[in-house]
């Protein structure tokens, strides 16, 4: 009896493939969807050689469109810079047809050194992305400044290089325009403070040659005349007090507007004497503290050299005054590697209070308008000039290199012979003392005048010679060998103090008596540090001239002001 053979049950479908088989049947109708509407561009297909991008016919047009259109000019190059391809703009910077182009090397469209630069860019741009700059010389227009950027493309196999051309000309000629203008205008800055220099030096002198001699003549003649007129008229007497009075004051506002324009001591002593002498100045006025550091050593430099350095410090210490609101300031000059150095720094409220001025730039701390102009002119002088702002005050810093002159080398040579010897004593006069011999010198007339009526008022002295310039002082000196040398601090061509030092290094007994309108304490250390004997303000001539004459005839000194002082 044959046996029955089971009968094999229907595995069921799982339901799962048939939902991950209608999922990539959405998927590929998707896909067939984009490619249609023209939404994709490039399909990617892995394979056993790896991936591999299909770029679909049409996709690169509106690509296309864009490079052709775009103002920079696009390339494509080979390996070895042959053109490829090349957007009309491309054809157009290098100033050739777009039909002789392609398939042209490119560096036959560049010419001298700059074929060798493309060359090596292009040699370079096979390895890494490489940027340089060309020019483009043609006989049509001016040369032209190109940037170029090469990137090296690698793709199904082939090797190729990007082009990007930039025209740089137009901006590196405007660049230059501003360059040139701002130069012009930092000049025109520097030339003006100097005439400005120029012109408050012009009008300080004469108002020292000028007016102040006038009045220093009229408060001497007031003076003689009191004394010669009746005691016993009070209205007289009071009269010419009441005169002598007033004048003294103008000669006073004369003296103040005359230093404020130009301090005579930065001519006649040099820097650091004017600056000790600001620095007082400024003490007494605002209230600040001020910790002056000068290097004994300091040499004398240019005049341009000391009248700029000095200005950085006037415009240095305004700003501490108006702005900072430090109580103390310090100031040093040294020198240092051929270099003189100026440095202000105070403790006020910095880059806070600056940036609170500024209504140009958000942030950005503004300078007093001498300042920029200072900096250019320090530039020119060879040195720099550098402001630094913090939240612990402002330091300012100005260096220039050390230019000394031959004269000023000179005086400083002769200088150093007194630097250590103060208020020498000179010995005791070899002549008879029959009628003491006074030379005069002093470079107007009118006030050689004066002073000879005053000397030749007394009995026992004579007027042995008169001289108007600083090198006939020193001649006429050796020449005469007066009892008394009564010198101007101001003198033509020498000045009074190099004068004396030649002098006194000539013969070391004469006996000098300033005369002068700079009447400051530093103008009368300066003098005491020399060798002099005294010192008399031409405004008060009338009252102290023939006192210390005397005074020094009997072997005395005469500083009224700096015994007061101290």
């Amino acid at each position: 009896m044959p046996k029955e053979v089971p009968k094999r049950k229907k595995q069921p479908v799982r339901s799962t493939q048939v939902t991950d088989l209608h999922a990539r049947i959405a998927e590929l109708e998707e896909t067939l969807r984009a490619i249609r509407m023209g939404e994709v561009d490039a399909v990617l297909v892995s394979g056993p050689h790896g991936d591999q991008v299909f770029t679909l016919q049409g996709a690169e047009h509106p690509y296309r469109l864009m490079v052709e259109t775009i103002d920079e000019g696009a390339a494509t190059l080979s390996d070895d810079g042959t053109v490829l391809y090349a957007n009309r703009s491309f054809a157009e910077i290098f100033d050739v047809p777009l039909e002789k182009f392609i398939g042209a090397p490119l560096n036959d469209f560049v010419f001298g050194e700059d074929r060798e630069l493309l060359a090596t860019l292009i040699a370079d741009a096979n390895i890494n992305i490489v940027r340089g700059e060309i020019r483009l010389d043609s006989h049509r227009q001016r040369p032209r400044t190109i940037r170029l950027t090469l990137s090296p493309v690698r793709e199904q196999g082939g090797h190729t290089i990007c082009v990007v051309a930039t025209e740089l000309t137009e901006l590196i000629e405007t660049n230059e325009a501003l360059r040139v203008s701002e130069v012009s205008l930092r000049q025109l800055s520097a030339r003006l403070l100097k005439l400005q220099d120029e012109e408050r030096r012009r009008i300080a002198r004469d108002l020292h040659d000028t007016t102040g001699q006038k009045i220093a003549v009229l408060s001497m003649t007031l003076d003689r005349l009191a004394k010669l007129v009746d005691t016993k008229k009070v209205d007289v007497k009071d009269a010419l007090a009441e005169s002598r009075d007033v004048v003294g004051k103008i000669g006073e506002e004369i003296r103040t507007l005359s230093y404020l324009l130009h301090p005579p001591l930065l001519d006649e002593c040099g820097l650091a004497s004017a600056v000790l002498w600001y620095a007082e100045g400024f003490k007494k006025r605002s209230g600040i503290h001020l910790n002056v550091s000068i290097d004994d050593e300091l040499v004398r430099l240019t005049t341009d050299a000391e009248t700029a350095l000095f200005r950085v410090l006037q415009e240095s210490l305004t700003n501490v005054h108006r702005y900072s609101g430090s109580p103390s300031a310090e100031i040093r000059i040294f020198q240092s590697a051929g270099q003189v150095h100026l440095e202000i720094v105070d403790h006020g409220k910095g880059v806070k209070a600056a940036t609170e001025r500024s209504s140009s730039y958000a942030g950005a701390p503004t300078l007093g308008v001498g300042i920029p102009g200072m900096r250019e002119r320090i530039r020119q002088l060879g040195g720099q000039l550098e402001v630094e702002f913090s939240k612990d005050g402002t330091r300012v810093h100005a260096s220039l290199p050390m230019a000394v002159s031959t004269e000023e080398s000179a005086e400083q040579s002769t200088a150093e012979l007194f630097r250590d010897s103060e208020n020498f004593q000179a010995g005791p006069g070899q002549r008879p003392a029959v009628r003491k011999r006074i030379l005069i010198a002093d470079d107007h007339e009118v006030m050689r005048r004066g002073v000879r009526g005053l000397v030749e008022s007394q009995e026992e002295w004579s007027v042995c010679g008169e001289a108007i310039e600083g090198h006939e002082v020193i001649s006429k000196t050796r020449e005469l060998h007066p009892d008394l040398l009564i010198l101007d601090v101001s003198m033509p061509g020498v000045s009074g103090i190099e004068a004396a030092l030649q002098i006194l290094k000539d013969d070391p007994t004469t006996k000098i008596l300033f005369f002068t309108m700079h009447d400051s304490p530093q103008m009368m250390r300066e003098i005491s540090n020399v060798g002099a004997w005294g010192y008399v303000a031409k405004a008060r001539a009338g009252n102290d001239l023939v006192d210390a004459v005397r005074i020094i005839f009997e072997g005395k000194k005469f500083f009224p002001r700096i015994a007061s002082a101290s």
